[in-house]
């Protein structure tokens, strides 16, 4: 390496640096990751003069590096959700600085420490769909000045109470003797000292000021504080003067292998960014956002996410390795970026309009095969034609088409074939359906159950393996995609619940009590158990409205007043009595219904895979 180790510095002095733009951050790092009691931790031991390690900072001069490479302030008003992104730099005509390679988190933990505040959200509220101090109050660093923590009686051992307060709770403990609280980042404000007896100085006068002279323990960390942000050298660097991003690039990897994981995708953003005319970094985190809080999607997806869809997308190889990610590689994704961007979009209202939410589409990258096939599907270049994905949310034009999506979305998801070996995993799929989005042909579902059928992602489905799913309770994540399987023809676009057949409140002590013949033991144990009156073969999908109305009225009453439904709409066998005493018989003919039902819906795509 070209570098050496620097002088340590104090903390105030890394401070001023960040506040003048002289400490930057490098596209290449990650978001800030810390939670404020991290924070406190590390001030406390900041307080008690442990080392906080070694950080490793890159000095850039060169005014092509400047130019070409994206960098980053600090962020200062850390808000969970809504405000993690960094603020982005212009470095153009900037003067030298340094980009932080190892450090960030610490550096950061500091800035907002004593310049800036940190929001999360209350208890008990509902996330707001765009920032709201009411329920993220911004809170700033205090140190309790009233007396020390005993180190036993909190989880991290800490010798001095630090901690997060928003205005409300510090004027609520303001008075209070056992909550002296100082706000941290007025050390800052403090007079410069030249010797140890002008710190005691400016520290007693500040205490005699708040009534405070006779605490023993407030001078001491009052004084305490003044050194460790003002007077010690706590910042130990190395300094990296070699002006090679690729350089730069290698060290970083091989100086962030502990700690919180990196995501490889940071690293490869600041090659993307570099090659990308637009802010690659903001351009993603955009469509991350929308996708996790447009009302129409929320999903959880990330950058990971958004990256490896960009590259099969384009046909390129879907593993993160850096040379998938050369400057025509980038280019060629920069320029279908719009349609990629609307075709993620648009699959991510197809699922929820199957009714899936966040919790149950599990493995986020089923997603991606299905947005491969609806991207070139019917896609045209020459003149500008996109493909199905721009038009199969209209589920009038495209309900075949959606049906074997969904099918394959929920089969997949039941046999987890998307745990392990991903990118072999899309890499195959892609060759699977690239000849069918050039065919008269739907979604190639018979041609991937044939493909791995025998294999560890076999789709079939086995008596063994419908007997399992016929045990799943209603709160278990893959109870949807059961329900969703063997009710194909619901409308998926309305809000849909998971409901009760036989009502669950008819299963609780107090009214199996009130039922003539339950005395017997035997006979109530099945009633008693979830498996029973909690699993799929008293579940089915029921639309909300209805869902409200039909509340605990015993089944039997419930749908002798729904006009035209009847008993084999809802999977019941012709003839099943629906009395709540016949439960044992009715739990009995239905999952037997249900198995013969489930072993066809999935046996016209089993056959032809036999076939094969």
């Amino acid at each position: 390496m070209a570098g050496e180790y620097e002088k340590a510095i104090t903390i105030e002095k890394a401070i001023h640096q960040i506040v003048n733009r002289r400490y930057l951050l490098p596209a290449i790092q990650r978001k800030f990751t810390w939670s404020s009691s991290q924070i406190c931790v590390l001030f406390d031991s900041i307080m008690r003069g442990y080392p906080i390690n070694t950080f490793m900072f890159w000095e850039v001069r060169e005014p092509e590096v400047k130019k070409s490479f994206r960098f980053y302030q600090f962020l200062e008003r850390y808000c969970e959700r809504f405000e993690e992104n960094n603020p982005d730099f212009d470095t153009k005509g900037h003067g030298d600085f340094f980009a932080v390679i190892d450090g960030q988190q610490r550096l950061t933990s500091l800035y907002i420490g004593l310049k800036g505040t940190y929001a999360y959200k209350l208890p008990r509220k509902w996330w707001p769909r765009t920032k709201d101090d009411s329920i993220l109050p911004p809170r700033k660093l205090y140190l309790n000045l009233a007396a020390p923590l005993d180190e036993e009686s909190n989880e991290e051992m800490m010798s001095h109470e630090f901690k997060f307060l928003t205005d409300a709770q510090f004027n609520e403990d303001t008075g209070k003797a056992e909550k002296i609280w100082f706000q941290v980042g007025e050390i800052l404000d403090f007079d410069a000292a030249e010797t140890d007896d002008d710190v005691l100085d400016i520290v007693m006068d500040y205490l005699q000021g708040i009534g405070q002279e006779s605490n023993k323990y407030a001078r001491k960390a009052l004084t305490r504080l003044y050194f460790a942000i003002r007077r010690d050298s706590t910042i130990h660097f190395y300094n990296e003067t070699n002006q090679s991003i690729d350089h730069v690039l290698d060290i970083f990897i091989r100086t962030n292998h502990g700690g919180t994981p990196l995501a490889f995708s940071d690293l490869l953003m600041s090659i993307a960014v570099a090659n990308w005319k637009k802010d690659a970094r903001q351009q993603i985190d955009d469509l991350v956002d929308q996708v996790r809080f447009g009302s129409d999607m929320e999903f959880s997806i990330n950058r990971d996410f958004v990256l490896k869809t960009a590259l099969m997308l384009s046909d390129a190889d879907v593993r993160f390795k850096v040379k998938n990610f050369t400057g025509d590689q980038v280019a060629k994704i920069e320029q279908e970026w719009d349609d990629i961007k609307t075709c993620i979009l648009e699959v991510f209202r197809l699922i929820r309009s199957f009714g899936l939410n966040d919790a149950a589409l599990r493995a986020k990258n089923a997603a991606i095969p299905i947005a491969y096939y609806l991207f070139h599907k019917g896609r045209d270049k020459t003149n500008g034609k996109q493909g199905l994905y721009a038009d199969i949310n209209n589920r009038a034009r495209h309900e075949e088409e959606r049906k074997r999506i969904r099918q394959w979305l929920h089969m997949s998801l039941l046999k987890g074939v998307f745990g392990g070996q991903g990118d072999a995993l899309l890499t195959n799929l892609r060759k699977i359906i690239r000849p069918g989005v050039s065919s008269s042909a739907g979604f190639p579902l018979d041609e991937i159950v044939t493909d791995y059928r025998g294999t560890a992602k076999d789709l079939t489905f086995d008596d063994d393996f419908i007997d399992r799913l016929l045990k799943t309770q209603k709160d278990d994540s893959s109870c949807f995609s059961i329900l969703a399987l063997l009710f194909p023809d619901l409308d998926f676009t309305q809000s849909l619940d998971i409901d009760h057949l036989h009502p669950a409140a008819s299963f609780r002590k107090k009214r199996l009590d009130t039922h003539v013949g339950f005395n017997n033991p035997g006979g109530r144990s099945f009633y008693e158990n979830p498996e029973n009156w909690n699993g799929i073969a008293n579940l089915h999908l029921l639309n909300s409205s209805k869902n409200k109305s039909k509340q605990d009225e015993p089944l039997e009453q419930w749908l002798a007043r729904q006009n035209g439904t009847k008993a084999e709409d809802l999977l019941i066998p012709t003839g099943t009595n629906l009395t709540f005493v016949a439960f044992e018989a009715f739990v009995e003919a239905r999952a037997a219904f249900l198995k013969q039902k489930l072993g066809s819906l999935v046996g016209a795509v089993n056959s032809v895979a036999a076939q094969g």
